[in-house]
């Protein structure tokens, strides 16, 4: 298959989507918001923020910036008010607000306090809570209302190497859109393999990315296998929003099952 494609959304089985899996290789999750630029946000007020969350997140990261502009053309870097996104951790490190002016977004990552998966509705809880602490500091200070343009999940996944998969060419009992290669010595041993496939749907995408990398944690090899879920919410009212964030959650599990074998799955132990 080419490195980019897309193509609407199968439709699955009754249940199919509804299924869980007792031991995912989901390492990250992350749900939240994309708005529109806050008129008046700087990053005093972002300092400020961090007071209403500190309590409970008492940890502040540093991170990159989440450039929102489609092409590099239309970036446009205002001096006077720059950009920063921040990360709100708790103790562990294991449950993280991230806040830029035009997202926030609440991520549970795994860590060795906290190992098992944390499922959907906790973390949906949890975002609850942050954006009305964030709506309210916004209140507080005067500013407008966030119109938000698009309501998000993503799922990182690690497929270690000898533990989910050896060579490149086992990637077909993983992936159900890889066939690998016919046996013949004019291709020789595949030492690399990766895929980028878009689903477009009536009220947004779901993109799907599988490509390898070095874990930094403990140096292992892995398959970088993330899917990203968006809904262009109708109004910014929180339950068109949660409304929206559900049919992303949706759209990812099914995608998940579309992109991964029954094979893996019984490795994952799928359980109804």
């Amino acid at each position: 298959m080419s490195p980019t494609q897309e193509h609407p959304v199968s439709r699955h089985k009754q249940g199919q989507a509804n299924l869980q899996l007792e031991n995912p290789p989901v390492v990250e999750t992350s749900v939240g918001f994309h708005f529109a630029k806050l008129e008046g946000w700087h990053l005093l007020r972002q300092g400020l923020l961090w007071g209403k969350f500190r309590s409970e997140y008492p940890e502040l990261e540093i991170l990159p910036m989440i450039v929102q502009a489609v092409t590099p053309q239309t970036l446009q870097f205002d001096m006077n008010s720059p950009i920063l996104r921040t990360g709100f951790a708790d103790k562990t490190r294991t449950q993280l607000v991230q806040i830029q002016d035009g997202l926030l977004l609440h991520n549970w990552r795994k860590t060795p306090e906290s190992p098992r998966y944390k499922r959907y509705d906790t973390i949906r809880a949890r975002l609850g809570s942050d954006w009305a602490t964030f709506r309210a500091f916004l209140h507080e200070e005067s500013l407008k209302e966030p119109v938000v343009l698009r309501c998000e999940m993503s799922y990182f996944n690690h497929l270690v190497r000898n533990e989910d998969w050896k060579d490149f060419e086992d990637l077909s009992e993983t992936f159900s859109v890889w066939k690998g290669f016919p046996e013949s010595t004019s291709y020789g041993t595949a030492q690399i393999a990766a895929f980028n496939v878009m689903h477009q749907l009536d009220s947004g995408i779901v993109n799907v990315v599988a490509q390898p990398g070095i874990r930094s944690s403990d140096g292992k090899e892995v398959i970088q296998f993330s899917l990203t879920s968006s809904v262009k919410p109708k109004t910014s009212d929180d339950e068109e929003l949660f409304r929206c964030l559900d049919e992303c959650h949706e759209n990812a599990q099914r995608a998940f099952f579309d992109f991964t074998t029954d094979k893996a799955r019984e490795r994952w132990r799928q359980t109804k």
